[in-house]
């Protein structure tokens, strides 16, 4: 029965899967990037430049791996960097018409579980175009960066003085650990125009599907993910390492994990000061070969060579002109949030559809929750086993988002952070959506919603928050309390708690969800206590009322973090969905667009509504 079902799954992937992520029997047929050089020095064989063709090879394979995290089996979607690299349906590359004529063997076992040993978000993006360019042949190389203040995590810049290069490394496994274990998430923060700034590992990319492919960076401060997918909407998706034991890669972040510097300005002397948050696409190294094609060294490449690979400054530009405009004119639709400018970008679709959005959004959203369950059990073991985990209070290198031992290991401040982000984002789709709606009507499909009569904003906004509380109520995930009891929680629920939801390892799971004070819930709780550096104890109640502003924010913080004599109110929390699309409510009249669109359609029935007429760049098929 187990070999039959084995066979079964085996030709399902044959038959349906892997033609529909390769896209195009060409994968398969012909190698996009035949070797064309040689060398036999270094950390292994180069055979191939890095081109175009070449990142598009990189954005299908990085693509795949992310399709078979989100849809293959639960080990598949539980895979850690051992099972992704071993497992054939997950890594293209144990594929032979994948791989290619002139290609590298399988990394060796004991390189990749001490990557696996070591790996977090920053290390996870090192690693993976590391892998890759071993494979293929390619020559690759990482920086080594110096603060320019600080911690390298959270520096206002960091300046790069050397690099791990494949070339030049004596061994494989020298190599790895070296570009990976002095990897960090720092290395992201080099000003473009900054010391040494050619010898950065990345540079910023332009917002389009030709360069901005699966296989890229987004940087937020201190924090990094691997772009995986692009979905219809022009949605980013990525893929990012824990720092737990157990090294878990996540797939939850979507374009709650896309932000980015404002610009102090754009000349050579001020450097775009800060301007390293953000999209980036790695700086790929290229081989200088003699006359024979023999590689004779590997270099970064400069900007001016990087602009085939999509280097560009839009982004900063971008978010410039929507902070002096407040907007920025792509094609009719006039996007005033930099996600808004990206999707429309980045969307291969003509026409958007709010509630097929929100239906599947909702499932993401509680399939991070699920993620969060497992987190807070390990966590809770771990301090029974363990005993408490020091927070760290008022110290000047570390504080709750970014922190050394046990404490960075078994807190979530970071991750509840990306999960408020991820819930709100469904509010700023949504405000997207009606404001195209009030802009150009028929760019909004209203498909499902015919019930609800829109025919202005604030009709559809009445109708967002109804559908959105129908599936909130609808969907629902466990938690184990402390007594090993199972307790149910709708996203309703969820939400009510958003601001709830204890990040403090040392709290047992009735408050690491949220329960209510009391109530038959939380009264299951044993009283514990959290430990501070000066060795004295804070009860578990007094500490969880202390530590509420930082259960609110929206952001990881660089400066220190405070418990006692923390304040506990007078801070701004941001609006829940509800109150948010509320806002619309005043929007009661149909906007000049709208009423043209009621007379042509017969008072706001979608069913024929025209699409807009868009530029290439919107509908452009996905190249990779």
């Amino acid at each position: 029965m187990i070999q039959r079902r084995h066979t079964k799954k085996i030709a399902w992937f044959a038959a349906v899967l892997w033609p529909l992520v390769l896209a195009a029997p060409l994968a398969h047929a012909q190698d996009p990037n035949p070797p064309s050089i040689h060398s036999t020095r270094g950390a292994w064989p180069i055979t191939r430049q890095w081109t175009p063709a070449e990142t598009r090879h990189y954005a299908k394979w990085v693509n795949h791996v992310y399709i078979m995290k989100t849809t293959g089996t639960v080990e598949q979607r539980m895979a850690k960097i051992e099972r992704i690299l071993t497992d054939p349906e997950m890594n293209l590359l144990l594929h032979p018409d994948f791989l290619g004529q002139g290609s590298n063997p399988q990394l060796p076992i004991a390189i990749i579980r001490h990557v696996n040993s070591i790996l977090d978000c920053g290390k996870f993006t090192a690693f993976m175009p590391a892998y890759y360019a071993y494979r293929r042949g390619l020559p690759w190389m990482t920086a080594y960066v110096r603060s320019g203040g600080g911690d390298v995590r959270n520096s206002p810049y960091n300046v790069p003085t050397g690099s791990a290069n494949s070339f030049t490394s004596p061994s494989l496994s020298a190599f790895f650990r070296n570009a990976i274990g002095g990897f960090s998430s720092g290395n992201y923060r080099v000003q473009l125009n900054g010391p040494n700034a050619g010898l950065s590992d990345s540079v910023p990319v332009a917002i389009s599907r030709e360069y901005l492919m699966p296989g890229c960076i987004s940087y937020m401060d201190g924090h990094c993910l691997l772009l995986a997918h692009v979905t219809k909407y022009g949605e980013l998706r990525f893929m990012n390492a824990s720092t737990t034991h157990t090294r878990d890669i996540f797939t939850y972040n979507g374009m709650n994990a896309v932000s980015m510097n404002i610009p102090e300005g754009s000349s050579a002397e001020n450097g775009w000061k800060r301007c390293f948050q953000g999209l980036r696409v790695f700086r790929y190294p290229i081989a200088e070969t003699n006359s024979a094609g023999r590689v004779i060294k590997v270099r970064r490449r400069t900007n001016e060579e990087m602009k085939e690979f999509g280097f560009s400054t839009e982004e900063f530009e971008g978010l410039q002109s929507i902070l002096d405009k407040h907007y920025i004119n792509v094609n009719g639709i006039k996007p005033q949030s930099l996600h808004d400018f990206i999707r429309l970008r980045m969307m291969t679709v003509k026409t958007i559809r709010p509630l097929e959005f929100m239906e599947n959004y909702t499932d993401q959203l509680l399939e991070a929750y699920k993620l969060r369950e497992d987190f807070v059990q390990q966590a809770w073991q771990n301090v029974k086993e363990h005993g408490p985990i020091t927070y760290p209070e008022e110290q000047s290198n570390a504080n709750i988002f970014q922190a050394h031992g046990r404490w960075e290991t078994w807190s979530s401040p970071s991750s509840d952070v990306d999960r408020r982000n991820m819930y709100f984002y469904l509010s700023e789709w949504m405000d997207y959506a009606l404001r195209c709606f009030g802009m150009m009507p028929s760019f909004v499909d209203l498909t499902g919603l015919e019930k609800y009569h829109i025919r202005t904003q604030a009709d559809l906004a009445r109708a967002l928050i109804k559908e959105k509380n129908r599936l909130f109520d609808e969907k629902y995930m466990y938690y184990t309390n402390s007594k090993g009891d199972k307790v149910k929680l709708t996203l309703s629920d969820i939400e009510k708690r958003l601001y709830d939801l204890s990040f403090d390892p040392n709290h047992p799971p009735e408050l690491r969800w949220g329960a209510p004070i009391g109530s038959a819930e939380r009264a299951t709780a044993p009283q514990t206590y959290t430990p501070v550096p000066d060795g004295k104890h804070i009860p578990m109640e007094k500490a969880y009322t202390l530590e509420t502003y930082y259960r609110t924010v929206g952001e990881r913080e660089t400066e220190m973090s405070c418990l006692r004599g923390m304040f506990t109110e007078g801070f701004p929390i941001r609006k829940k969905f509800d109150e948010y699309m509320k806002l619309w409510f005043y929007y009661d009249k149909p906007t000049d667009a709208l009423q043209a669109w009621l007379n042509e359609t017969g008072r706001g029935q979608p069913a024929k509504a025209k699409a807009p007429t868009l530029s290439h760049d919107f509908a452009s098929s996905t190249p990779y």
